[in-house]
């Protein structure tokens, strides 16, 4: 039986769960040697999500000595990008500021289109800790479209991060 393995991208957020909120490193190696072995073998890691200006120094540094994974440009992906733009500028639920505001997905170094590109065009299930808007109505449309939305309305896959340690088998 030839058996598939899922690839993942995970979204800034998560990385950020990691090394600040959760599994601090010098609270967790465990951890890190485990999510190593993940990362390097079932995780694509754009460069976007990298040079993100929040990504935490020691992080980086963990990255450069540790990940030998997939990695991608985000550029490479410019034409689905645009797709997915372009879904958010003709959709009733998004509101022109959804364009326009500081957070936008059209500002180049932010990284949710991107994700929702790169994910489209590779057929990877992208985690992240952005719950979905319930409340998406053309009677009010919002200004921040959220990564579980757009992927969905592309027929990406997305999920949490609890449930991605659950399909990797993560045990510390």
């Amino acid at each position: 039986v030839y058996f598939l393995m899922t690839t993942y991208l995970l979204d800034t957020n998560i990385y950020i769960n990691f090394y600040e909120r959760y599994y601090q490193f010098d609270f967790f190696p465990s951890f890190w040697e485990k999510i190593k072995v993940i990362i390097n073998s079932q995780v694509v890691l754009p460069d976007i999500v990298v040079n993100e200006h929040y990504q935490d120094k020691r992080f980086k540094k963990w990255l450069e000595e540790n990940f030998t994974g997939a990695s991608c440009r985000y550029k490479d992906y410019a034409d689905l990008w645009g797709e997915v733009i372009q879904h958010i500028a003709t959709h009733d639920y998004y509101s022109e500021k959804a364009l326009t505001n500081d957070k936008s997905w059209t500002r180049e170094k932010i990284a949710d289109g991107w994700l929702v590109a790169i994910a489209k065009k590779d057929n990877l299930v992208i985690v992240t800790s952005e719950t979905k808007n319930f409340n998406l109505n053309k009677n009010q449309p919002t200004q921040s479209p959220k990564v579980p939305d757009i992927a969905n309305d592309f027929g990406i896959r997305c999920i949490d991060m609890n449930t991605f340690f659950q399909e990797i088998g993560l045990k510390i």
